[in-house]
C-alpha cells in the first residue's frame, strides 16, 4: 500500500464485520484526516460486495486505498425486493441469505428452492471467481472472518474478542485497526 497522500480517501466494502457505526468499530478509529467511505452492509453476499464495488469504483482514484471485509461463500446473494424475517430488523434491510440461517429460521420459502439448488462446488467457485476479481483491485488489501486460504483470515481475533462491535468487543476491533493503519501507512 502507498502512503497517505492528501485528499486520499480510505474506502470499505464488506459485510458486518465492517458495517458498524458506534465510534470503537474500527472503520470508525482512523483520525479525522482520513475521508472514509464506508459501503459496508450487515449481511452481504460476496457477490453484493463485488456489486457494491463496481457501483463506485468509478469514483476511487489511483492513490485511494481499498479495504474489502469478505463473508463467508454459503451466504447467498438475494434481491433488495424479497422479503425474509432478518430484513424486518432495522439494520438488516437488505442482507442476505446465509445458508445455516435458513435452516435455523425455517425460512420456508428459501428452505425448498436451496434444498434443491445447492451445490457446493457453484457457490464455492461463484465465490472465489468473485474473490479473485477483487485481489486485482489496486491499492487494496482483504481480510475476512471466516474460514480462507487466499485471504487474510481475522477468525481468530473474532473468537477470542467477541462483542456487540462488529461482532467483537472493543479490543478485538483495536487489534483489527492496527492491522489495517500497518498496511495504510
Amino acid at each position: 500500500m502507498n502512503c497517505m497522500k492528501d485528499n486520499t480517501k480510505i474506502w470499505i466494502f464488506g459485510d458486518s464485520f465492517a458495517s458498524n457505526h458506534m465510534p470503537t468499530a474500527w472503520p470508525n478509529l482512523f483520525p479525522s484526516e482520513y475521508d472514509i467511505k464506508n459501503y459496508a452492509s450487515n449481511g452481504s453476499s460476496e457477490y453484493r460486495i463485488w456489486k457494491n464495488y463496481k457501483l463506485h469504483s468509478n469514483k476511487i482514484s489511483v492513490d485511494d486505498i481499498v479495504i474489502f471485509v469478505h463473508t463467508s461463500p454459503y451466504r447467498i446473494f438475494l434481491q433488495d425486493s424479497s422479503s425474509m424475517s432478518s430484513r424486518q430488523l432495522s439494520s438488516h434491510t437488505t442482507c442476505d441469505l446465509i445458508f445455516n440461517d435458513i435452516f435455523s429460521k425455517e425460512e420456508k420459502p428459501f428452505l425448498n428452492i436451496l434444498k434443491t439448488i445447492w451445490d457446493d462446488d457453484y457457490f464455492l467457485d461463484i465465490f472465489e471467481l468473485i474473490v479473485d476479481d477483487l485481489l486485482r483491485v489496486p491499492n487494496s488489501m482483504h481480510f475476512t472472518f471466516f474460514d480462507s486460504q487466499k485471504i487474510d483470515n481475522f477468525y481468530d481475533i473474532w473468537q477470542s474478542n467477541k462483542g456487540n462491535i462488529n461482532h467483537m468487543n472493543e479490543n478485538g476491533n483495536n487489534i483489527i485497526f492496527k492491522k489495517i493503519q500497518k498496511h495504510v501507512n
